[in-house]
């Protein structure tokens, strides 16, 4: 079915920073040539294209672009698949972080955060300590957390590794408690681990494959 996420009404789906205008699917492929320009090969080029894409609250361009990595069937939002793309694991962590942001909003099937899980199973299948930007984003989550007793107890209950489906869940909830604490760690965390897994595509060596099964 045709993809089309509703970001204006999920306060998970924007960083607090300027955002993506009507420009579509070109603003995208702009984001791609200039990534292509700096060096990038088209796999690698691609994947970081969706992570700036939903830094700047462009979920449907970020869907349309980690699509053909992750999935083995033509859509025709994405197009044909890359069959051994050499960016599985980051586009599936992407397509993690789509459906995060789209919340409760109905996608492919069912909500967001249905749609996430299904993708942790795909980006996170040998468990939380295989993914390398885990280590500096739980560090670097202890630095959001002021007076939010929410995340306190999520790090508490996490321990020393970042534990994605705890965060998914902190983030399924703030959406039914609307803390105004706790939804600014959500999105200062969202925010870091855009950034971080950005930089981790961007320096990971070109030649790492994972197979699309």
């Amino acid at each position: 079915m045709e993809y089309k996420a509703e970001p204006s009404r999920s306060p998970l789906s924007t960083c607090g920073i300027p955002e993506l205008q009507q420009a579509g699917s070109k603003a995208a492929q702009l984001l791609v040539a200039g990534l292509l320009a700096k060096g990038a090969d088209a796999d690698k080029a691609e994947a970081a294209a969706a992570v700036l894409c939903l830094m700047l609250g462009g979920l449907d361009e970020a869907h349309n672009l980690v699509t053909p990595h992750t999935w083995g069937s033509p859509t025709t939002f994405g197009g044909p698949p890359k069959l051994g793309s050499t960016v599985f694991r980051e586009a599936a962590y992407c397509h993690v972080i789509v459906h995060r942001m789209e919340g409760e909003n109905l996608g492919e099937f069912g909500s967001g955060f249905n749609n996430s899980k299904y993708w942790m199973g795909q980006a996170f299948s040998l468990g939380a300590s295989q993914h390398p930007i885990f280590p500096q984003l739980r560090e670097d989550a202890e630095g959001f957390v002021g007076e939010c007793h929410d995340s306190r107890c999520l790090l508490r209950t996490m321990g020393p590794k970042w534990e994605p489906s705890l965060f998914n869940k902190l983030c399924e909830d703030v959406l039914l408690t609307e803390d105004p604490a706790t939804m600014e760690f959500c999105k200062a965390v969202q925010t870091r681990e855009l950034q971080l897994l950005f930089e981790h595509i961007m320096a990971a060596p070109d030649d790492v494959q994972v197979q699309m099964e």
